[in-house]
């Protein structure tokens, strides 16, 4: 763990914590005792900042002061108005994807969710109503990344933009009506995972009800959710998680068909000879495979 400082209380206040909490559990409970003195000092510079305040009549419990957000133009949304995104397994044929959301795409290594990313990225990228913008880390080098897409099909110059990041997505969600795919939110090198659930709000927050992120987030083999758990899950309107060759939707919060709920549905599915595209995909009933 970082040396206890203002600035690591500051964000965990503002990112994570919800309603009322005990100074004991910021950071999620990592700090120390002997640290309790210096603690109570930073919280109460932090109230005295306006940032949060202490719960009267409880020691040692503070809230997090909002700030005042904008008015939201609910009445000026069309609710039929879905993110017009194509997404693989044939996905749109169970799940509405509204604007302004985000979808999170987990997966073990080599699980094939970087392949779901970049084919989320080239199924969409000669969609006339959406730009597209692909963020990422290039893990595997920009080299791969050409032959890669090369192997999709991809035309010269491509009709999307590919950034380099690996942290601080949000602050490149800077257009509206864009589709942006991200691969992926790492697990930070201080192995503080909790983290990660926040990054993806704040990714959320700069669509303005207007564009869509595709994030792609580590997990560990055999769970159906990434680290940082199910909080990773909160703000997403689609979340996949894929394993040994299959693909499940943990959770899948608006149905095309009432009737027919998504969550839990499953797909196995096969890579072929270039590593380029899925393919025998076919729908799973049995038990669930492993996730």
């Amino acid at each position: 763990m970082e040396e206890l400082s203002y600035w690591i209380v500051e964000t965990w206040v503002k990112t994570v914590a919800t309603g009322e909490f005990h100074y004991k559990q910021i950071l999620n409970g990592t700090v120390k005792p002997d640290s309790f003195g210096k603690l109570r000092r930073i919280m109460f510079d932090l109230c005295k900042a306006g940032i949060c305040e202490p719960i009267g009549r409880r020691d040692g419990y503070y809230r997090l002061i909002s700030e005042m957000p904008e008015p939201v133009d609910w009445q000026g949304i069309n609710p039929t108005k879905d993110f017009p995104i194509v997404l693989p397994f044939g996905l749109r044929d169970y799940v509405w994807i509204d604007p302004g959301t985000t979808i999170g795409v987990t997966g073990a290594k080599d699980s094939g969710k970087t392949l779901f990313l970049m084919l989320t990225v080239v199924l969409n990228m000669n969609n006339k109503k959406i730009k597209v913008v692909f963020i990422s880390n290039l893990e595997e080098g920009v080299n791969q990344l050409k032959r890669r897409f090369d192997a999709m099909g991809v035309p010269s110059p491509a009709p999307f933009v590919v950034l380099q990041a690996i942290d601080n997505f949000h602050d490149f969600i800077t257009e509206p009506d864009t589709l942006y795919v991200i691969d992926y939110i790492d697990v930070p090198e201080s192995g503080e995972f909790y983290m990660i659930g926040p990054a993806m709000a704040k990714i959320q927050v700069k669509l303005k009800y207007s564009s869509v992120a595709v994030i792609g987030l580590q997990k560990k083999r055999g769970s159906d959710f990434a680290y940082g758990g199910e909080g990773t899950a909160k703000k997403t309107t689609l979340y996949l998680a894929m394993d040994n060759r299959k693909l499940k939707i943990v959770s899948g919060k608006v149905p095309v068909d009432p009737s027919n709920l998504p969550t839990n549905m499953q797909w196995t599915f096969k890579y072929n000879s270039t590593g380029s595209d899925f393919t025998n995909i076919e729908r799973y009933y049995g038990e669930e495979p492993g996730f």
